[in-house]
């Protein structure tokens, strides 16, 4: 076993970024802070399932868990918060389905986003426990070398946040379009069950939407946190519509996009610039 010059130079630039977040004093910044906001869709791997209770008998798993789950589609959106500005740049928003790439490949395109920016916070909302250990399985499976935001097994490493454990604390973990009806954040177009569904039926068109949907609910959340913490300080309201037209402008198909989210933040940020209470017609 040997450890490759590039390889060893990662894990010393990762080093070096963790030494520089511990020695902030004030815990501000005065770099950019990067965000990768992701999510995945799953196909059950049936014949492979089907296969291992022939071979385990009564002993088998009864439910189809994690290690057949196969990525069917993914979805990422990459910002970025310069120091001093109100508003973050939306510099990359990707929605790949089965119908277009294997899941190697996904899983292969995602890494790199991840591995080329680097210094990039993984954001995820309940990643820690099912996508996380997924994207592991398919370095392991496919031969793929994985990026610094997923080297530390620990729920608390600092490349990652998981949002759903982060607003949780010790509660009962809520479901994303939970969390987003209670705080008036538009959310999935489908049920969240009928996802297995539609990837069975290759209705990919759903599919999309649904994975590029709850990037864009889980990147509101994310800036709310990171605001809340102090970490970054921006127009929250500005924010929601510069993410929603760099949604837009990337997938312009997206009817989430264009008449759900995009009109949900013009709104908001109408009303962000009204004093007193606002009221709505019925």
């Amino acid at each position: 076993m040997h450890i490759t010059q590039n390889s060893f130079e990662k894990i010393l630039e990762r080093e070096a970024r963790l030494f520089a977040a511990r020695s902030s004093g004030d815990g501000q910044s005065d770099r950019p802070i990067r965000l990768i906001i992701a999510d995945f869709e799953y196909r059950w791997d049936r014949l492979r399932y089907d296969a291992y209770r022939v071979e385990e008998g009564c002993d088998a798993e009864p439910l189809i868990r994690w290690p057949f789950h196969r990525i069917a589609a993914a979805s990422w959106l990459q910002l970025r918060i310069d120091p001093g500005e109100d508003i973050p740049v939306i510099e990359d928003v990707v929605v790949v389905t089965e119908n277009e790439a294997t899941e190697s490949e996904m899983a292969e395109r995602f890494f790199n986003a991840l591995c080329q920016a680097g210094d990039a916070c993984l954001v995820t909302w309940g990643g820690e426990t099912k996508d996380l250990a997924v994207l592991r399985r398919c370095a392991n499976e496919f031969g793929l070398l994985l990026p610094p935001q997923l080297i530390d097994g620990s729920p608390h490493a600092r490349e990652r946040v998981d949002l759903c454990r982060a607003v949780t604390v010790q509660a009962k973990s809520p479901h994303l379009p939970e969390y987003a009806a209670a705080t008036s954040i538009p959310a999935k177009p489908s049920p969240s069950k009928k996802i297995g569904t539609l990837v069975e039926a290759g209705a990919w068109e759903k599919v999309r939407e649904q994975v590029l949907a709850d990037v864009m609910t889980t990147s509101v959340i994310a800036l709310r946190h990171f605001c809340s913490h102090g970490i970054v300080e921006i127009d929250r309201a500005c924010a929601n519509v510069a993410i929603g037209k760099a949604v837009e402008a990337a997938i312009p198909e997206s009817a989430f996009a264009v008449k759900v989210f995009r009109p949900w933040a013009r709104d908001a940020e109408r009303a962000s610039r009204l004093r007193g209470k606002v009221y709505r017609p019925d």
